[in-house]
């Protein structure tokens, strides 16, 4: 018999990686270039809001790691993600809310300008003693 809460658990989960592949540039944009630490100067985190573990995963006991592309934008807000690896609707889910509220100080280039710039984050959902 087929567990209609796991199927549409993996029907969303296809869902949320099929929409997280589009381009994070606005529009006509060109993709943001991707973080350089030779080039760039290093993403400060400033504002850090933790993921909420979503209540039935933990229930679950679902665990993973999300894995996010991000842009920082030339004010430091995350302007955009891109799921890169995820596999609970859930978790996806909680880790782009949490990152999509993220703000660094803004990202210089080697001329000192503001730039935005294309950065991965990883997000460890576990369970058990810290």
């Amino acid at each position: 018999m087929i567990d209609r809460g796991r199927l549409a658990g993996a029907v969303v989960a296809f869902f949320v990686v099929a929409l997280g592949a589009a381009s994070l540039g606005a529009g006509d944009e060109a993709e943001p270039v991707r973080y350089d630490d030779q080039t760039m100067s290093q993403p400060k985190l400033i504002h850090k809001v933790p993921p909420t573990y979503p209540k039935e995963a933990k229930e679950e006991g679902v665990q993973g790691i999300v894995i996010l592309d991000a842009v920082i934008a030339e004010n430091g807000q995350v302007r955009a993600t891109r799921v890169v690896r995820g596999e609970d609707a859930r978790l996806v889910d909680a880790a782009q809310s949490a990152v999509g509220q993220w703000l660094y100080a803004p990202v210089l280039d080697e001329k000192g300008e503001p730039t935005e710039v294309l950065f991965t984050v990883t997000i460890r959902f576990m369970l058990g003693d810290k």
